[in-house]
Order: structure tokens, then C-alpha cells, then sequence
């Protein structure tokens, strides 16, 4: 009692060789644990992938902050019910950087 699969293909389609790779867009909401110019700490309750790359947009005093991260490592939180991942900061959007400085330096950092 399988269900009946109608194929409307109508170009054939061949079989290929290698590894592709097949990424979709998600969001994950995450907490900011800490902040720094060139990375940051994130809790989340999902498992971020190391080497993905990721636009992070929070806001820092009230200011919009947006950036290219790179997640560079993942592990189990400390109480065992969520995961923690440290991402590097590639690349900010104009204005950001500042955005972030003034944060900092704000902060006492």
C-alpha cells in the first residue's frame, strides 16, 4: 500500500560523482555570553556546526551591530542542557566596527 508517486520530470537527469554540498539559510537564536573586537561567546540550544559561517545582528547599547562570524569551536554548556560556541569575526558591516569599539571601551574592556 505505497503511495503513487505521478513523475513529472520532463528533462532526464543524470548522475553525477564527488561530494556536493547542499546548505540552506537558518536562523538560530542564540544568547550573547560575551563580546570582544574580534569574536564572541554564544549559547544556543542547537548545535552550531564549526567552520560555518554565519551573519550575527544584535544590538550593543541600544546601537544595530552586524557581522560576519565563523564559528570556531562548539561543546556542551556547563550545566549539560544547551551548547556554548566561540565565533571569530570576519568581517563587519561599515560603521559596526565602531559601533562595537565604542561598546567596549564603554564596558572598560
Amino acid at each position: 500500500m505505497g503511495i503513487e508517486f505521478q513523475e513529472r520530470r520532463r528533462l532526464p537527469r543524470v548522475a553525477t560523482a564527488g561530494r556536493p554540498e547542499f546548505r540552506v539559510a537558518r536562523r538560530f537564536r542564540v544568547r550573547l555570553l560575551d563580546i570582544s573586537s574580534s569574536g564572541a561567546l554564544l549559547a544556543t540550544e542547537e548545535r552550531l556546526p564549526v567552520g560555518a559561517a554565519a551573519r550575527m545582528q544584535l544590538l550593543l547599547a541600544g546601537s544595530p551591530f552586524e557581522a560576519l562570524v565563523e564559528v570556531r569551536r562548539e561543546e556542551p554548556s556547563d550545566d549539560g542542557r544547551g551548547r556554548v560556541s566561540g565565533v571569530s569575526m570576519t568581517s563587519t558591516q561599515p560603521g559596526h566596527q565602531e559601533t562595537l569599539d565604542d561598546f567596549l571601551r564603554r564596558a572598560g574592556a
